[in-house]
């Protein structure tokens, strides 16, 4: 096996490397955001779809989530989607 060396980066500025990792921050939060959004646009879906009676099983046994987490994604779908 090859001896592999790791080359060191050259020293950056600290505001360049700070604004690089607020930027990935801010796009990070925003993708998570847009997620929230559509899975509670699916709940919602799901919650109209499936037979009275078996909303509360359907989110623990398929998609393990609680009915407070739920009500959450749905309410940010209903509010921000």
């Amino acid at each position: 096996m090859e001896n592999m060396s790791i080359q060191q980066t050259p020293h950056r500025e600290i505001s360049v490397v700070t604004a690089e990792i607020k930027e990935l921050k801010r796009q990070a939060q925003s993708m998570a955001i847009a997620y929230v959004i559509e899975i509670g646009r699916r709940l919602v879906e799901a919650k109209a779809v499936l037979p009275h009676g078996e909303w509360s099983t359907w989110l623990s046994e398929e998609v393990d989530f609680s009915q407070s987490t739920a009500n959450n994604y749905m309410k940010i779908f209903e509010e921000y989607g």
